[in-house]
This record gives C-alpha cells, sequence and structure tokens, in this order.
C-alpha cells in the first residue's frame, strides 16, 4: 500500500512581514500634528466669534470694552454728559433751559438796581450815578447778569461781576457813544461795545482771547442799533432798525456781509426777538394800533398778534419770562409801574407792580 506524502511547508518560504513600530510612531506623530492645527483654528475661529459679537453690541447698544469718544455738537445743541458704568457709555441728554428774566429797573435819581427774581425773591444795589446809562450783561461769563453802567463822561464802563463781587472799571467810548453790550464772539460773555453815531461806527472789544478789538463803520446817525443774533451762529450781529424807512440793516457774523431787509412801517417801535425760538432773532416791530408783526425766521411768514391794552406810553420790555425758549410780548407802563407780559408758553398774562415813573427798566436773568 503506497504511503500518502504529507506536505509541508518549505522552511525558507517568505511569509507577511507584521508593521514595524517606527511606522506606528510616525502615524501617531501625524495624527497628534493634525489634532493641533485643528485646536489651533477652532481657538482662532472662537477668538473672531467673540470680536464679531463686541462690534455688534458696539453697533447696535452702544456697548464696548473701551470708552466711546465724547460726540461734538453745534452751538446750541442740548447739554450732554456722559457715564461709564463698567464698560458700558451713558449719555443724559438735557435740553437747553434758559433762565427767564427778571423783572428789573434802574432807578435814575438815585443811581439804585431794583431786582424782583423769578421765584420772588427781591435785591437792590447801588451803583451808578444819574448821568450814567445802564448797561447790564454776563461780563464774567458765570451765566449771571452784571449790574453795569456806561459813564459817558469819561467813557468808562463800571460793573461788578456776579461771580465774586469784584468792581471792574474798563475804559471803552467817549461822550456821545450808545452802548451796545453784547455777545459778539460767542464765548458766552457779554463783550464791552458802543456805536457811535457821529461817525456811524461800531466799536467791539472781545472778551475772548486777547480780547480783539474790531471797528465797523455801518449805519446812519439817525439809526437804532439792535445788536443780536440774527443768523443763528450764536454770536450777536451789529444790526440797526432805521425807523424813517422801517428798515433793518445786519451785518450778518456768519457770512462778514450786510443785509437789508424792509419790515414795518414809519413810526413803527422795533421789537426784535426769538418769538418762535429756532436761536435766531426775528424782525420784529410794534404798531401804533398795538399790533405786533412779527417775521418768523423759521418759516418766514409774518405774524399780526393783536391788541392787549398797551398804552403809546408804554416801554417795550420783550423777553422771556417763562423760560421757554421763546421771546415773550411784554410792556413796562412809567406811569404806575406795572409790567404787563402775556406768556408765549401758554398765552396767560402776567401782570406785576414794579417799579415807578422815571425809573428805567433794565430785565435780564440777574438770578441774585
Amino acid at each position: 500500500m503506497a504511503r500518502k506524502k504529507l506536505h509541508r511547508s518549505e522552511p525558507n518560504a517568505k511569509r507577511p512581514n507584521p508593521p514595524a513600530k517606527h511606522n506606528w510612531r510616525a502615524l501617531s506623530k501625524i495624527v497628534l500634528i493634525v489634532g493641533m492645527l485643528l485646536a489651533v483654528l477652532v481657538g482662532f475661529a472662537a477668538i473672531a466669534a467673540r470680536r464679531n459679537t463686541t462690534a455688534e453690541l458696539t453697533a447696535t447698544s452702544g456697548r464696548a470694552a473701551v470708552p466711546l469718544p465724547t460726540p461734538q455738537y453745534a452751538a446750541n445743541a442740548p447739554a450732554k454728559e456722559y457715564l461709564y458704568a463698567g464698560s458700558k457709555l451713558l449719555a443724559v441728554s438735557e435740553p437747553v433751559q434758559p433762565a427767564p428774566n427778571d423783572l428789573a429797573v434802574w432807578r435814575l435819581s438815585t443811581g439804585t438796581w431794583y431786582v424782583l427774581g423769578d421765584g420772588g425773591g427781591t435785591s437792590q444795589q447801588s451803583w451808578g450815578v444819574s448821568t450814567d446809562k445802564p448797561a447790564p450783561g454776563d461780563f464774567d461769563g458765570d451765566g449771571k447778569t452784571d449790574f453795569c453802567v456806561f459813564r459817558p463822561s469819561d467813557g468808562n464802563w463800571y460793573s461788578i461781576a456776579s461771580s465774586n463781587g469784584g468792581m471792574v472799571t474798563t475804559g471803552w467810548g467817549q461822550n456821545g457813544d450808545i452802548p451796545v453790550p453784547a455777545d459778539f464772539d460767542g464765548d458766552s460773555r457779554t463783550d464791552f461795545a458802543v456805536y457811535r453815531p457821529t461817525t456811524q461806527t461800531w466799536y467791539v472789544k472781545h472778551s475772548g482771547g486777547a480780547q480783539t478789538q474790531i471797528s465797523l463803520q455801518y449805519g446812519n446817525p439817525t439809526d437804532q442799533p439792535v445788536p443780536s443774533d440774527f443768523d443763528g451762529d450764536g454770536k450777536a450781529d451789529l444790526a440797526l432798525w432805521r425807523a424813517s424807512d422801517a428798515t433793518w440793516h445786519v451785518w450778518q457774523s456768519s457770512t462778514g456781509s450786510g443785509t437789508s431787509l424792509q419790515f414795518g412801517a414809519s413810526g413803527d417801535k422795533a421789537v426784535p426777538g426769538d418769538y418762535d425760538g429756532d436761536l435766531k432773532t426775528d424782525h420784529a416791530v410794534w404798531k401804533s394800533n398795538d399790533t405786533w408783526s412779527i417775521r418768523q425766521s423759521s418759516t418766514g411768514t409774518t405774524v399780526s398778534l393783536g391788541t392787549w391794552g398797551y398804552q403809546s406810553s408804554d416801554i417795550a420790555v420783550q423777553g422771556d419770562y417763562d423760560s421757554d425758549g421763546k421771546t415773550d410780548r411784554a410792556v413796562w407802563r412809567p406811569s404806575n409801574g406795572t409790567w404787563y407780559i402775556i406768556k408765549s408758553s401758554n398765552l396767560n398774562w402776567r401782570v406785576q407792580q414794579w417799579g415807578q415813573s422815571g425809573d428805567i427798566p433794565v430785565p435780564a436773568p440777574y438770578r441774585r
């Protein structure tokens, strides 16, 4: 019987070798490097997302990691106060609230000022002599009107600074000049200024900086100077009312040029003021029939306000007596020393006795 041969593998036959150890290590390094790269990418993505979120918050709610710069506003814009709470900027707006005019008179015979405050308080101050001309204004820039007189005999201004009670003497003008104090340079301080009818020249001594002095020939000998801010740039303009032909002449500080406007009639009294509350002075006249005719600068239209009992001897004292930012129609009656005011805020009357015959009305926000 034949035997069956058993097949054995040849001892020298090649078999598949298992992976070497260094191949596994290389693969591990590659995986580690890839993992690190992925981690870095994820980190950058998170930072970018956070920056985008901060930008969105800044744009939508005003919140940011650093304080925002304080915005700049034009003249006469509402006052702004800023408060930082952590990283959040809080802005509080307060509308401009003008101080109301106080009722005030200067007694020529004794040189005494009598002031009736808006809250009812009274004060008096002896300042000036009978030959002086009252010329009050906020010369020290503290928001309060200072007692001041112009003395034609020596061309000096004598004022009492409300900020510290100091007495100040300023030489500016000469005999025959008309005092026209106003804020001509827009620094919230009244400037010393005169109009000289003999030469039709304005002389202004700016309070700001190096006290720049200017002079400009503008007007006629019989014109009535009525300086005020007609162009709304925060500076008083050289302005005149020519009663002979009912023409207003304004040298605008914003353009450095003169303008003329015929408004009113011969015999009217000039009563300029900001009647519409747009921070520009309106051309306005008080007619002999008691009508106040006002050309509103905000619209260019003319408004006529009817009779309410004025007398021909009354003195116009228009001003803001109710602190609403608009000029009120008002007169002072020398015969009985009574003020008659129509408030623009509610059209209510205010009738107040303050002063006597011979006094000169000098209403202003004295705030004593």
